[in-house]
């Protein structure tokens, strides 16, 4: 239960990591499968509330943190990381605020140019996200905690091992699909094990994770799901770049290929990992029919695509 984040509680954290009195607190709208606040509109306190039972998160995203703030991308700085459970039940972080609104939806009133622009920017951060590389494959919570993957189809396998038996327990997918995935996952192997250096990989780069300001990205948010891999996993959500911001796709691209191109097999492997995503999307719709009405034929599309294209 959350109810024990009380206003005091709260307060207590901040006076022990020397933030002083809150004055204001707010918790935000979006993104709060942890729970987060903003306090006195300069600190962010986020709050490990589902309890994995695993690695700490949070050990991963300051790292994340700690090697991006060498970079020219835009993220937080990190202020304390709270594993000892004394104030709270959780473990928490607490960040600097960065600048800004969350790029999607706020962005869709700007004029194209400052929507090419987000989109360019967003497309050169990720590329030099990506220009970090790591001995090892895997979650960086994981990494931390002496617990890699042995390689990159490892990684890919536990994925898809996971989301196929969640939806496969919610009788979501026919035997037929389920067939299909597994089939694609023997001929992409060749594919996947060419993935020989992991890299820096956010996760969960989309615009609901950056911010804007004037019309310019001002910030990269999240990465308590980073780690090491195949810089073409962050691609898989690139459909929603585009619904989102309108006319940012392209710009995207641009700006990514401007700093790193795009390694081969790309397009085979994005398809592969949309399809990962879909199956994920479908566990989190679980008896939502409507939902699941709308994402069968995505995932099916990819599907159709990535059998006609290997």
């Amino acid at each position: 239960m959350t109810s024990n984040l009380s206003p005091e509680t709260l307060q207590a954290i901040c006076s022990a990591h020397g933030l002083g009195k809150i004055e204001s607190l707010v918790q935000p709208a979006q993104g709060n499968i942890n729970r987060c606040f903003l306090v006195n509109d300069a600190y962010v306190l986020r709050f490990d509330v589902l309890d994995w039972g695993g690695a700490n998160r949070y050990v991963g995203e300051k790292w994340a943190y700690e090697i991006l703030g060498k970079t020219d991308v835009p993220v937080s700085q990190v202020l304390a990381l709270d594993t000892s459970k004394r104030l709270v039940p959780y473990d928490y972080l607490i960040l600097t605020k960065m600048p800004g609104q969350t790029i999607s939806p706020s962005a869709a009133n700007l004029p194209l140019a400052s929507r090419y622009a987000i989109g360019y920017s967003a497309g050169q951060h990720l590329a030099t996200i990506h220009g970090h590389v790591f001995a090892q494959f895997g979650l960086l919570y994981n990494i931390m905690a002496g617990k890699p993957q042995p390689d990159w189809p490892a990684y890919v396998a536990d994925h898809f091992r996971y989301y196929q038996g969640q939806v496969q327990a919610l009788g979501i997918l026919s035997a037929d699909v389920q067939g299909r995935i597994d089939a694609l996952l023997v001929r992409m192997q060749p594919l996947l094990a060419a993935v020989q250096q992991g890299v820096f990989i956010h996760g969960d780069y989309h615009f609901l994770n950056l911010l804007q300001q004037d019309g310019r990205l001002s910030a990269v948010l999240d990465f308590d799901w980073a780690s090491s891999g195949d810089p073409s996993w962050d691609f898989r959500i690139d459909d929603s770049i585009e619904s989102e911001v309108p006319g940012s796709r392209e710009a995207f691209y641009a700006g990514y290929t401007s700093r790193r191109a795009l390694p081969d097999g790309h397009w085979e492997r994005v398809a592969l990992y949309r399809i990962g995503l879909y199956l994920d999307f479908l566990e989190g719709a679980a008896h939502d029919e409507n939902e699941i009405a709308q994402l069968m034929p995505l995932l099916l599309h990819e599907l159709d695509w990535l059998e006609a294209h290997l």
